[in-house]
């Protein structure tokens, strides 16, 4: 039996400023703010809109992207996230380090991303190769305000990995 997942629905990221992520995601890299959230007795709520707590944004495709402030969990909540999570009586949604996320974008698009981070004056690191099966493949690497590695990749999965586990 195996999943047939359609990709990518969401990405969190943890941030320390708000203001700061928003900037950087809507404003430099123009990725539209879908919906928001303040936080009331423990949970997000859609009805604090006084003080935001996450953002979310759409980055194309069926993804969307997070940028959520660090929850305070209480001492009893600290525990029972450490519980297996059958055994949770809340939603603890919040995980582990991140090392960094690729988002794919077409090759077609890719100068144009790089003009994008140019003009935003955003550092970044480009990678040009032909991978094992001889496809080309372009890569940009950045950081976000947070210093979130982020990559832009060109290299299609599903037709790369297609061959491989017969897709």
């Amino acid at each position: 039996m195996k999943l047939n997942l359609e990709g990518v629905s969401e990405l969190v990221l943890q941030v320390k400023s708000m203001d700061r992520a928003i900037d950087f995601w809507s404003n430099k890299l123009s990725f539209p703010i879908v919906e928001q959230w303040g936080y009331e007795n423990g949970h997000f709520s859609e009805n604090n809109k006084e003080d935001i707590r996450a953002t979310w944004l759409y980055i194309g495709g069926h993804t969307r992207l997070g940028l959520w402030l660090p929850r305070n969990f209480s001492p009893l909540e600290k525990l029972e996230k450490e519980e297996t999570i059958s055994n949770w009586k809340g939603l603890y949604d919040q995980g582990g380090v991140h090392i960094h996320f690729a988002l794919h974008i077409k090759e077609e698009n890719f100068d144009n991303a790089i003009k994008v981070l140019q003009s935003a004056s955003i550092d970044y690191k480009v990678i040009e190769e032909v991978n094992t099966n001889m496809l080309k493949e372009r890569r940009v690497y950045f950081k976000d305000t947070e210093d979130n590695v982020i990559e832009f990749y060109t290299l299609d999965m599903k037709k790369d990995y297609k061959e491989r586990i017969k897709l």
